[in-house]
């Protein structure tokens, strides 16, 4: 590759490796700064819960087109050699069969597209996570130069569109935090690079994320109780296209302040905004009990106050949620009712 075209895969690889959300336009004219052939690109990812390929971003295709290329075209025989090759494929690699299909001569020819250069995206351990395709309205566009630039850049590309990527876990959480997608109706989904959190497979987690989910509420910390001990635990609903779903991620809970299960529901009692008597009635124990409970956890946190404590075991997640209008740990009490 030349200086120009370097310089341009540079810049992509650092835009889509960062946890930052990607500016797709700012990467579509970098593509075009060093393809300047290209006047249409398409992105799409793979759908773990739909089972199908997504448009992630796009420039320069009409709605049918657009439709064709991420729906129709990975069962057609070109979709096939292109996820079987591992590199990007140029639309005269396959010239008697490609130009003679339905899909070039009732979509993209009488569009004006007369070259093309597709790549698949792959996760590091060959998974099909998404496409990339570009097309030109003349023909020869498209060569080595081109493929070769596109091979670059697309491993940056395909980590930006795996499903099982979640930049704002990579933003926040260390490498100690096992996490996992939960997928409605079926088995859930270990993230690139993390391992599976066991908490995934407790039917109470998956009650807890199926009504964190219709709320309007991008993160919640908390505690949760384990085969193996007290974990600390986070739920974040994460809206980005083929990633849209819960993820539930876990790592052990050290307990440095030395909480017992029943100071973190007194905890949660007082983040949900409930008295001292209310608490109580939830918990089955006398006003009295619920008091030395408070004063325990007052005098572990180094608070001088309930409001003082509820702000820390917010920020600390020292708090342990449930489902349902019954117990200290109602959710939308938890949460304001995601407002």
């Amino acid at each position: 590759m030349d200086s120009s075209s370097v310089a341009a895969a540079v810049q992509i690889g650092y835009a889509m490796g960062t946890n930052a959300d990607v500016e797709w336009e700012e990467l579509f004219g970098l593509l075009a700064g060093a393809i300047p052939e290209i006047c249409a690109v398409q992105v799409t990812g793979w759908d773990p819960v739909a089972r199908r390929f997504v448009v992630v971003a796009e420039r320069g295709y009409r709605k049918s087109i657009s439709h064709d290329l991420a729906h129709g075209l990975p069962r057609t025989r070109w979709g096939v050699q292109l996820f079987a090759s591992k590199m990007p494929l140029l639309m005269d690699d396959m010239p008697q069969h490609f130009r003679a299909s339905p899909h070039y001569q009732e979509k993209l020819q009488p569009a004006g597209f007369e070259d093309g250069l597709s790549a698949a995206l792959r996760s590091e351990t060959g998974r099909r996570i998404g496409m990339l395709h570009l097309n030109a309205p003349v023909r020869r566009a498209f060569g080595e130069r081109a493929r070769e630039f596109v091979a670059q850049v697309a491993p940056a590309l395909a980590r930006r569109v795996d499903p099982l990527w979640c930049p704002p876990l990579a933003a926040r959480f260390g490498p100690e935090w096992a996490a996992s997608r939960l997928v409605p109706g079926g088995e859930p989904l270990a993230l690139t690079g993390r391992q599976a959190t066991p908490l995934a497979r407790d039917r109470r987690i998956v009650e807890l994320a199926h009504a964190f989910a219709r709320l309007s509420v991008g993160a919640l910390n908390f505690l949760w109780p384990g085969d193996a001990g007290w974990y600390r635990a986070v739920l974040l609903h994460v809206v980005d296209t083929n990633r849209t779903g819960v993820v539930v991620a876990s790592a052990p809970f050290a307990n440095e302040f030395g909480l017992t299960a029943r100071e973190v529901d007194v905890a949660t009692g007082i983040v949900a905004g409930l008295s001292n008597q209310a608490i109580a009635d939830e918990l089955v124990v006398s006003r009295r009990t619920v008091e030395t409970y408070v004063e325990r956890l007052l005098g572990k946190l180094d608070c001088a106050s309930r409001g003082e404590a509820a702000g820390i075991a917010v920020r600390a997640g020292l708090l342990k949620p449930t489902v349902g209008p019954r117990g200290v740990g109602d959710l939308r009490r938890l949460t304001r009712g995601g407002s």
